[in-house]
């Protein structure tokens, strides 16, 4: 018998049926753009990555970054962010907006994830039209870059 032909037999006698419920997806998983580089960057979107400022962004923190953006669905084939940190030997995260903190660390980011400093600024939609949010991603970054 089919576990729907069960569980109808039952709701038709008038048993309350109890069903496992699947996991819950994991929502810390990444999708990580090809590329090499020591700086991963977060954004929300795989648009964001197109956008004027991320282009800035990218030429500013000298040499190569790698683009990376949450997984909706939380796919195991897609890397936890320690495990993209650990992978890929990134020494820099940043992530671009105080809702990736909260999606990936359900509260205060840690200060590094394994060797990487982690670095938590204004979104990329904030910081393409305020400059006070530009000026303090510039102080930030200019400390764990050098630049």
């Amino acid at each position: 018998m089919t576990e729907a032909r069960r569980l109808a037999y039952l709701d038709a006698l008038g048993f309350d049926a109890w069903v496992l419920r699947p996991p819950e997806t994991a929502h810390d998983r990444l999708v990580v753009q090809p590329g090499e580089g020591g700086t991963l960057l977060i954004c929300e979107l795989p648009d964001d990555t197109a956008t004027r400022i991320a282009g800035d962004i990218s030429r500013a923190m000298g040499g190569q970054v790698v683009w990376a953006w949450p997984d909706p669905q939380g796919s195991p084939e897609h890397p936890l962010l320690e495990e993209a940190v650990s992978q890929h030997l990134f020494t820099r995260v940043v992530l671009f907006g105080t809702g990736l903190q909260r999606w990936f660390f359900k509260g205060e980011a840690p200060l590094t994830i394994g060797s990487a400093g982690i670095t938590v600024t204004g979104s990329l939609e904030e910081l393409a039209v305020r400059g006070s949010a530009k000026r303090e991603l510039w102080n930030r970054l200019s400390g764990i870059t050098g630049f």
